[in-house]
């Protein structure tokens, strides 16, 4: 498997503290039959100040520390870049660092309100001949009121990256079933980890493959994972024909999902 979305560098966000615990993570990285990683540290969020050069610097060291503890893992530079509520609608170019070197970018959106400046974030971007993908919309309160603004920026260009725990209902119900029907939708391309650590914050992706393809079928998840793979080469993504909403339908219902499965 490769995991598009994974705080695996040291000393750089809230993922591990040292060199040490990013081993034990590639480790565990390997028992889950992850064999890449795309490094997403954050960038502008908080404190957190990660540009192309630092991550660059960062993930050298990192496949060079996994040679030499001899653990079968590559790593790729990327970057969560965060898109705040006072943000202006155009960026440095020095500041992003796309997927793998690809044209992708992932953008993460503050949890409780959407910029204003997202749109034309997003037409900046797609000028600049970058395509973006927003991670975790199922954790985006106004998404998880209104699913259908998915499909509504879908029609933009953008791509969407959903979190594995999400299905499983690490993050609760509401989040749960805001996971759940995006992907039931066609409205999620990408399926990653965004895993911080061992505990709170594990992979858990290879769960996530086996409840989707029990629920959605085989044919939707090899496509999760081929995009996944795109995604790391940068090729391009399969981007599905994506459920139109219904005005008149009632999209958020307690009873929307029910899992079958305890992992």
């Amino acid at each position: 498997m490769i995991d598009t979305h994974c705080h695996i560098l040291p000393m750089c966000d809230d993922g591990p503290d040292h060199w040490d615990q990013s081993l034990e993570m590639a480790r565990e990285a390997i028992r889950h039959g992850i064999t890449e990683i795309i490094a997403t540290p954050h960038h502008g969020k908080g404190n957190y100040i990660n540009r192309s050069d630092k991550i660059r610097s960062l993930v050298n060291q990192m496949n060079n520390e996994l040679g030499v503890a001899n653990i079968p893992l590559k790593v790729w530079v990327g970057q969560e870049y965060h898109l705040g509520i006072h943000h202006r609608s155009d960026f440095e170019a020095s500041d992003l660092q796309t997927l793998g070197d690809s044209k992708y970018v992932l953008v993460e959106l503050p949890s409780r309100q959407t910029p204003k400046s997202l749109n034309s974030f997003i037409n900046v971007l797609i000028a600049n001949l970058y395509i973006p993908i927003i991670v975790h919309p199922e954790r985006h309160v106004p998404f998880i009121r209104k699913p259908e603004k998915l499909y509504e920026l879908i029609k933009l260009g953008v791509l969407f990256q959903l979190t594995a725990p999400s299905l499983i209902g690490h993050f609760g119900q509401s989040v749960q079933q805001a996971a759940w029907l995006m992907a039931r939708n066609g409205w999620i391309h990408i399926l990653a980890s965004d895993a911080h650590d061992l505990n709170k914050r594990g992979f858990r992706l290879g769960e996530a493959y086996l409840l989707l393809e029990s629920e959605l079928g085989h044919d939707r998840v090899e496509i999760l994972r081929a995009n996944a793979q795109q995604l790391a080469h940068g090729g391009a993504i399969d981007r599905g024909t994506p459920v139109i909403p219904h005005r008149t339908k009632r999209w958020w219902s307690p009873l929307l999902w029910k899992q079958k499965r305890n992992f």
